[in-house]
């Protein structure tokens, strides 16, 4: 009674070390073949009996696979593919995973919640400094409305994209300011120990509380000087790749059904 796997196709855009969604797609994909899975990006099978993985900007079921999950790495409709409005609503047919609670419009129950951590730990860690001089801020998705202090260096796509120079800067730094309402950099600052402070978000901080990360080091809202144990979120940190590892094992046995 050998099962008969079927393969996965991963869909991901092309490669960028500053998009965290696009990041956690190929992280998908790596764990997937380091679970003994075989997997391919973006390919699709004459036969059809493969499994498509599809994030949540894409409509259709472009690679035309017979069994279809979305991975809903935000809010069905916020992102976009810059060429078409993403869906908003999916078959009910598709196997629906979310990336986050804070995402978790519909509905997904514990087993299908699904985040994935992406950061290198070995690279983005705390070097413990005797002295943090700077303190930076960060756009990313959100809009700069300058209620960040004036002194701020900003964090641009340069800088996020050298993750090396990023590492040594954030150590370098007691804290950032954040507009962007949800981002990895979140964990990237605090893995370096340079708590977080939150502006204007769409958020509650009620909602944000739901993100798996947790509020070790975060200032929601306004700077209320929230200090990061960078020791103990670096354990949580961990533990959430232990968790996504278990998750993963549930995910391959519903997907192959």
């Amino acid at each position: 009674n050998m099962k008969n796997f079927k393969p996965y196709s991963v869909y991901c855009p092309p490669f960028s070390v500053t998009s965290g969604g696009i990041r956690v797609m190929y992280g998908l994909y790596g764990w997937l073949l380091a679970k003994g899975m075989i997997a391919y990006i973006n390919a699709s099978f004459e036969n059809k009996d493969f499994i498509g993985i599809y994030p949540e900007i894409v409509n259709g079921n472009p690679m035309e696979a017979e069994t279809i999950v979305r991975y809903l790495l935000n809010e069905p409709g916020v992102m976009s593919n810059g060429i078409e409005p993403s869906p908003t609503t999916f078959d009910p047919t598709d196997k629906l995973y979310v990336f986050s609670e804070l995402f978790n419009t519909v509905k997904a129950d514990e087993n299908h919640k699904l985040f994935l951590p992406i950061i290198n730990t070995n690279l983005f860690q705390n070097e413990r400094r005797r002295v943090r001089p700077h303190k930076c801020v960060f756009v990313g998705k959100g809009i700069d409305n300058g209620s960040h202090p004036k002194e701020c260096i900003p964090i641009d796509r340069n800088l996020a994209q050298d993750q090396v120079h990023l590492a040594d800067f954030l150590n370098d730094c007691e804290v950032m300011y954040s507009y962007d309402p949800v981002s990895a950099m979140f964990e990237i600052a605090r893995l370096c120990g340079c708590r977080v402070v939150i502006l204007n978000s769409k958020y509650t901080k009620e909602e944000f509380e739901k993100y798996e990360p947790g509020m070790n080091g975060i200032s929601f809202g306004k700077d209320e000087g929230i200090e990061v144990d960078s020791g103990a979120f670096r354990d949580h940190y961990l533990e959430m790749k232990d968790e996504f590892s278990r998750k993963l094992d549930i995910f391959i046995e519903e997907t192959q059904i």
